[in-house]
């Protein structure tokens, strides 16, 4: 039995548009070359690189890649404009910068030429994404991307299984499921809901493998007590995955689900590996990254504070306690967005349109720019660039005793962006603090440097498009 080739949907749609954008963009510019003062084949080499490079990764930083966005062409299509818009800006600073020191052109050194250019590519690319996409569509259409995934269960784990690929977001997959039977139990009854329609007719693997085409096996049963796992060795004995609901769970959504995850399945899977070279990385990282940005943002800043200052004359910082690695307590640094005494009963969760926020702190929390200070503690050390959000130390008491694991996310430093910032919007209740620990415990899980920046990647989309602000 030989396991079927099945293309990654995001994958495909990230080569589909380098494919597409990169013939455009080299077409274009290849024809124009000489009007654009590109003398050479070397110099008319670097602007399609550079143009294409940061096409693909704003497109990439938007969440053009994302599981929302591969089906959904409006939304797509909005996502590549502003991704294709502000890597143009950043193309033009290349060219003008980078290129102009490397080769000596007129097409470097002009502003009108350089923006012929970036102006050409950007067309090029957007007409390229826009060519992708319904190529990409068609190809979903007929079921290239399709799942074929066999559950063994019928309780409410294989119910939450079926809900979740009910998405619209979740559609490339096609569930089938079987009874505990398979195993040697029973299945469960009384569950709640629509019930789950089994395949009637099991046959041996081989059989069901060459009639459905079956690419991931999921052991989805509430109560393993004497079943039979080794009727699932020869799926596993001819190529095809079999996963634990946990697992499986973890692998689709991004997070550790606490209703469904128990201790020990933590400490035995794998994953909360922190070696010495990923921990100096990260932090030569954040230094690099931190130092870079206040310079790049320091006039903003001081126009920022004037207008605090102008609004209610009252400090242009806020400064407040927060818990870091360790359990560690630290100064945070803010821009100032509430009044003066917004807290002058006590410490509250900050609320939907809270009256407490003034009118440039509105602009400021819509567009997170109150957090860019933050990259003060991260120079100094007291955060880091990705990590779990800091809360409050009142806060973290009253978590603690609410949610379990919640201590465990006080492994790394807290971050000024993080896997639950890009995945989850601003949390404000206690419902909110235990999702956010999903995602938060999914990070640890899985920390690598590479991830790091694949989230800092992706805080751009949550930037442009205030996601999550309050």
């Amino acid at each position: 039995m030989r396991k079927r080739f099945l293309p990654g949907s995001r994958t495909t749609l990230a080569v589909l548009d380098l494919i597409f954008m990169a013939g455009s963009v080299a077409a274009l510019i290849s024809a124009i070359h000489d009007r654009l003062a590109l003398g050479t084949a070397a110099q008319t080499a670097a602007v399609i690189v550079c143009l294409v490079a940061n096409s693909l990764a704003f497109a990439y930083a938007s969440g053009c890649y994302r599981y929302d966005a591969l089906i959904n062409f409006s939304t797509a299509i909005t996502r590549l404009v502003v991704a294709l818009g502000v890597g143009a800006v950043l193309s033009l600073v290349v060219i003008h910068v980078g290129l102009n020191l490397v080769f000596d052109s007129l097409a470097f050194r002009s502003i009108s030429r350089g923006l012929t250019i970036v102006l050409v590519g950007v067309g090029a690319g957007l007409f390229g994404g826009m060519l992708s996409r319904p190529l990409f569509l068609a190809m979903a259409r007929r079921h290239w991307f399709r799942r074929h995934i066999l559950i063994i269960g019928t309780g409410t784990r294989a119910h939450y299984l079926r809900d979740l690929f009910r998405r619209s977001d979740r559609r490339l997959a096609e569930l089938h499921f079987l009874t505990e039977t398979y195993l040697g139990g029973e299945p469960p009854a009384g569950i709640p809901g629509e019930p789950i329609k089994p395949l009637r007719d099991v046959a041996t693997v081989q059989e069901l493998e060459a009639r459905l085409h079956i690419d991931q096996v999921v052991v989805a049963v509430d109560d393993p007590t004497d079943m039979h796992f080794d009727h699932l060795l020869p799926w596993k004995a001819n190529g095809v995955p079999v996963f634990d609901f946990n697992t499986f769970v973890e692998r689709e959504t991004g997070r550790v689900d606490l209703k469904w995850t128990e201790s020990h399945w933590l400490l035995y899977s794998d994953g909360f590996r922190f070696g010495w070279l990923d921990r100096g990385l990260k932090r030569l990282m954040d230094i690099v990254v931190s130092s870079s940005l206040l310079l790049l943002t320091l006039p903003t800043l001081a126009i920022i504070a004037v207008a605090i200052v102008f609004e209610d004359f009252g400090p242009v910082f806020y400064r407040q306690e927060r818990v870091s690695q360790g359990g560690r307590t630290f100064r945070i640094i803010k821009f100032r967005t509430m009044r003066v005494d917004a807290e002058k009963y006590g410490a509250q969760w900050a609320s939907h349109n809270d009256p407490r926020v003034t009118y440039v702190g509105r602009i400021l929390r819509r567009t997170r720019i109150d957090e860019v200070p933050q990259l003060v503690n991260v120079l100094i050390g007291q955060m880091s660039m990705v990590g779990p959000r800091p809360e409050r130390p009142v806060f973290v008491n009253q978590l603690s005793e609410q949610i379990r694991l919640y201590h465990l996310r006080h492994c790394v430093k807290a971050g000024v962006t993080g896997w639950a910032q890009i995945n989850y919007p601003y949390g404000a209740s206690v419902e909110d603090a235990e999702c956010k620990l999903e995602y938060d415990l999914f990070y640890l899980k899985h920390f690598s440097v590479l991830r790091d920046l694949s989230i800092m990647l992706q805080t751009f989309r949550v930037l442009v498009f205030a996601q999550g602000s309050r």
